[in-house]
């Protein structure tokens, strides 16, 4: 295996989506639609298991997928977290809370580059609201 190429052969991957097990894979694909304003782009809520494909606006895209019971539950905290970026953390963190959503409190960065706020969503996955005075791309 190579794990450098050429210049010339070289390519950036580009994330197509990121997947989460749902206890509820229906009630969960709700909040990411209700709460969080994504869209419903695949529909597999009938399958075994079930589960949807979710996309934002700039086409980065959310799998759900109805845990089976035998699978357990995993503690996001110390693993991943799914972060949106967001234009203004501050308003978007009182949005949330106005729906009942409840932020960590030892987690909060607040600099002049970069501001976060970390909450679970209501399956327990952690999640992240991100402000950065210069996006990565």
């Amino acid at each position: 295996m190579t794990l450098h190429s050429s210049k010339k052969d070289s390519f950036m991957a580009k994330i197509e989506h990121f997947a989460l097990f749902a206890t509820d894979a229906n009630e969960l694909k709700d909040f990411y639609v209700d709460v969080m304003g994504m869209k419903v782009a695949l529909d597999n809520g009938a399958g075994t298991p079930p589960g949807y494909f979710l996309v934002d606006d700039s086409g980065m895209a959310l799998e759900i997928i109805g845990r089976p019971e035998s699978v357990h539950p995993a503690d996001t905290r110390y693993l991943c977290h799914i972060a949106f970026s967001v234009g203004d953390v501050d308003a978007e963190r009182k949005r949330l809370e106005a729906v009942g959503i409840t932020f960590e409190s030892d987690t909060i960065v607040d600099t002049a580059t970069m501001k976060t706020a970390f909450f679970r969503d209501t399956d327990g996955n952690r999640c992240q609201i991100v402000w950065r005075s210069k996006p990565f791309s």
